[in-house]
């Protein structure tokens, strides 16, 4: 069990909810969200770091215009305020995208809400290093400013020290 925790015995996941709505209409908006994990070493001979182990990340959109449109939420580790990510980025580690179509014989909208699960199969989930993590929505001919809420399931884990620094130079 131990290595499935990082050494942190910690098997019970916890939820992490935020929300951004963006400053305007079709605007490139983000908003970062601590982590709560304490940023010192611990453990024997303090060299064990905290991490946060993310499991799950649901989408909800809350709001959307009925119109040919876009939109993308992007969850990372990188502030790109506004400047607009892509899902190749390496610090983006989740993302949600919905597309409605108008058609003479109606429209097709995309599922309001979905859940990415970022597990292995084997219950290990995305480690992050970083202090705040990122979500960022872009919407292209919405005529509304849109908002989305996400959820995250994580749980804490455990990090050597050469071990952190290597995930969090990789995710900067």
């Amino acid at each position: 069990m131990s290595m499935l925790t990082g050494n942190t015995g910690d098997v019970k996941p916890q939820l992490l909810s935020f929300s951004l709505t963006q400053s305007a209409a079709d605007t490139t908006t983000s908003v970062a969200q601590a982590l709560p994990v304490l940023r010192n070493f611990t453990g024997a001979g303090a060299n064990r770091a905290q991490i946060v182990e993310v499991l799950k990340v649901w989408f909800t959109w809350t709001s959307a215009a009925e119109v040919d449109s876009a939109q993308v939420a992007l969850l990372g580790t990188k502030n790109k305020g506004t400047t607009q990510g892509a899902i190749s980025d390496p610090d983006v580690f989740a993302w949600s995208s919905r597309q409605v179509k108008i058609t003479t014989s109606g429209s097709f909208l995309s599922p309001m809400s979905e859940c990415i699960d970022l597990s292995d199969g084997d219950g290990n989930g995305v480690l992050v290093a970083t202090d705040n993590i990122y979500l960022q929505v872009v919407t292209v001919t919405t005529g509304v400013a849109n908002n989305i809420t996400v959820k995250i399931l994580y749980r804490i884990s455990g990090a050597t020290v050469i071990e952190y620094v290597g995930i969090v130079q990789g995710q900067q």
